[in-house]
């Protein structure tokens, strides 16, 4: 019966690891800026991309249409993810991506996954901490305040709380994120060869996970809101003069939209 319970808490890890994996890998896809295309035409797109829903940005990385829907423009993405609004947001992302660093060169299976549970839980004693900070001081939105200083909270044994005393790009650092993401659930994945799958195994790698399952959910919410407003803005298009009338509003509540019907 033991054996039947590891199996089965296994499947269900490896299927929510690979799960992970794909979502990140496909959120960095498309919300990668697009190339720039210089005077040598460096960057371009090929008519057998546009067919695929996929560009190359200026890094070579393949670009791809968000749940093959629509690929959003640099405009679009930095208007969502405004670096300044999400200040505070961006610098969490990179403090939690930088702390991943160290907790993967540990070779110990047993000792990677206890590794990644007490980040996770540093992770958001930190949150909260800031956050708790940020509701006493006037200034308390999100964006709150640019130096350091302010982020250095707590003595945690994984998570790295220091940040460069600049500005970050939150698609730069989201992007370095996804990649970093995707090697530990990897090595998440590899770890599971190595370890028994108990109860105890299961319910760690669950409480990781939801940190991240969190983030995705986030980011997903604002990229639905921007794949919303795109498509509103191309059914405009089609009749622009009927459109420019307000009470021809369209509906976006697309299951009763009677564009549909």
């Amino acid at each position: 019966m033991a054996t039947t319970a590891g199996n089965v808490w296994e499947y269900s890890i490896r299927e929510l690891i690979n799960k992970r994996i794909v979502t990140f890998r496909h959120l960095r896809n498309a919300m990668t800026l697009p190339p720039e295309l210089s005077a040598e035409g460096t960057g371009g797109t090929h008519s057998s991309d546009l067919a695929e829903g996929t560009t190359h940005s200026s890094r070579g990385m393949r670009r791809r249409a968000y749940f093959n829907a629509l690929m959003f423009d640099a405009d679009d993405l930095r208007g969502m993810f405004n670096s300044i609004r999400l200040r505070k947001r961006t610098r969490a992302y990179f403090m939690l991506g930088a702390s991943l660093g160290p907790i993967l060169a540990i070779s110990n299976p047993a000792d990677y996954i206890k590794a990644l549970g007490i980040l996770i839980s540093e992770y958001d004693t930190f949150m909260a901490e800031s956050g708790s900070k940020a509701k006493k001081s006037k200034g308390g939105e999100e964006h709150g305040s640019s130096s350091q200083g302010s982020y250095e909270l707590g003595n945690f044994s994984y998570l790295d709380t220091h940040t460069p005393p600049f500005d970050l790009d939150f698609l730069q650092v989201f992007d370095t994120f996804c990649q970093i993401t995707v090697i530990m659930y990897t090595k998440l994945a590899d770890s599971l060869l190595s370890i028994a799958i108990t109860q105890s195994a299961f319910d760690s790698i669950a409480k990781i996970d939801s940190r991240f399952k969190k983030i995705i959910g986030t980011v997903t919410k604002e990229l639905d809101e921007l794949l919303k407003n795109a498509i509103t803005k191309e059914l405009r298009l089609i009749d622009p003069l009927d459109m420019a009338s307000p009470e021809n509003e369209i509906n976006t509540d697309w299951e009763t939209s009677s564009v549909y019907k």
